[in-house]
């Protein structure tokens, strides 16, 4: 029933689909550079010259010399073809990492002795007249199943991935294949409709397939990969130009903002100054003119002074901050004559805060002591600062407070109200109560909030009742 063309056709088939296999992997190792790919790729080569020997087409290309090879090589080229597919799934199930004793120790040692059998049995053949090689046959068989299977049960604990495991389900395919062509071939018969190395080939073919199934698998994980990088990467750089965009817009706003200031302090100021020194060209001035020119230029080159501050990198501690509040306050409350008491934290911690938060903070305290003098009556003012959770800043005096619920009135004074936008625009907050005086306590958090997550004000400290939130006149 079997006869030479049936032969041919199967191993012609298979053989084709070896090769087409081995120059689309070779396309893909040209694109890639996959490790993987030279070791399976030298599978795919020897599993081409196996069955090229099995075509019969070695006798177009060798003539006479047909029976010597297959006489002499054929073993020899079987056992190579194998030690080339089993080096290729050791390197499939990742054994190159050391993390399998029997796979990685021992697998030098399996190759090293099939290639030393193949030499011997090749060598036996050329130089001695030992002719039954059936025992060696047998049990070189029975070594390499029982390798594989050891081997198939190792790679299938150390499989983490789908790619692996589907390689693994054709080399378990191919050793099914492998097993029905040894022991079919112990007891063949010529009317079977699949000869032994039939199923050989048969296995090898399905192995191939499975293997294309799953670089077909990896390739597809690999560019889902790529294509999520490249969105990270993406989102990644429009964040940096929003970022750079909202710096931008930062940097605008503080120049409005500066412009404003100027436009608004030293402006209204240059302005009282020209009027009063036209007025003493004329000889219209009085030393109550003077005066205040004197004081109104005081006033421009303290807050010339303060703007500079605010603006300097360099002051960006919360250190900075505080001691320069405490300067302002010692010097603003003494020359008005009210006694002052400072109490910072021991420690600031390094903690950096931006000039935005630093101004606004500091004119808001320098609003509540405005307020004291302007209206309190006080005689002494105790200003504690905090830092926990939150920075805080507590200003008490003794003068004659307020009712409570006047503070709650969005109409009552400038001052309360501009100290409440400031806190807000740098996500703090203003607590004021009336208590033998006024307390005043500003909070702002240490972690800021982002665009995203609302702000919560934290409460404010109750280390000391003496600083219970407090309001003062504007």
């Amino acid at each position: 029933m079997h006869n030479v063309e049936i032969e041919l056709v199967m191993s012609l088939f298979i053989l084709g689909a070896t090769v087409l296999a081995f120059i689309y992997h070779i396309v893909l190792y040209a694109f890639n550079k996959d490790r993987l790919l030279v070791h399976y790729l030298t599978y795919l080569f020897f599993t081409s010259v196996f069955l090229f020997v099995k075509t019969g087409l070695i006798r177009h290309f060798f003539g006479s010399l047909e029976d010597f090879i297959l006489q002499n090589f054929r073993e020899a080229i079987q056992i190579i073809y194998l030690v080339s597919y089993f080096n290729f799934i050791v390197e499939a199930v990742g054994s190159s990492k050391k993390n399998d004793k029997f796979l990685f120790r021992y697998w030098n040692i399996t190759p090293a002795f099939l290639l030393i059998y193949a030499l011997a049995y090749t060598s036996c053949k050329l130089f001695t007249d030992f002719e039954d090689y059936t025992l060696p046959f047998i049990a070189i068989r029975l070594f390499i199943f029982g390798v594989t299977g050891i081997m198939l049960y190792q790679s299938y604990k150390l499989r983490e991935i789908k790619f692996q495991l589907i390689i693994l389900y054709g080399c378990t395919i191919y050793l099914v294949c492998g097993l029905t062509s040894f022991v079919t071939n112990l007891f063949s018969d010529p009317d079977w409709v699949i000869w032994p190395l039939e199923w050989l080939m048969i296995g090898s073919f399905l192995d191939i397939i499975f293997f294309s199934l799953a670089i077909g698998y990896r390739n597809k994980l690999q560019w889902e990969s790529l294509n999520s990088t490249l969105l990270e990467e993406a989102n990644k750089f429009i964040a940096l130009q929003k970022l750079i965009l909202d710096k931008q817009t930062e940097l605008e706003n503080e120049r409005r903002r500066i412009a404003a200031d100027m436009h608004d302090d030293l402006g209204s100021g240059l302005t009282k100054i020209t009027y009063l020194s036209q007025m003493a060209m004329h000889g219209k001035a009085s030393d109550d003119h003077l005066e205040k020119i004197q004081k109104t230029a005081s006033e421009l080159i303290g807050n010339m002074s303060e703007l500079i501050w605010v603006m300097k990198d360099e002051n960006n501690t919360l250190e900075d901050l505080a001691t320069y509040i405490k300067s302002y306050a010692v010097d603003y409350l003494e020359s008005n004559g009210i006694d002052i008491s400072v109490s910072l934290p021991d420690d600031f911690r390094n903690i950096t805060i931006d000039g935005k938060r630093r101004r606004h903070l500091f004119l808001c305290v320098k609003e509540a002591l405005h307020n004291i003098v302007k209206h309190a009556n006080a005689g002494k003012v105790l200003i504690k600062m905090e830092l926990d959770s939150s920075f805080s800043i507590a200003i008490k005096d003794n003068g004659t407070g307020f009712p409570v619920e006047a503070c709650k009135n969005p109409l009552h004074g400038n001052g309360i109200r501009n100290m409440r936008e400031r806190m807000e625009l740098i996500c703090g907050s203003l607590d004021m109560v009336e208590d033998n005086g006024i307390t005043t306590i500003f909070n702002i958090p240490l972690g800021f909030p982002t665009e995203n997550e609302p702000f919560v004000p934290l409460p404010a400290s109750k280390n000391d009742t003496s600083f219970a939130p407090h309001d003062s006149k504007a």
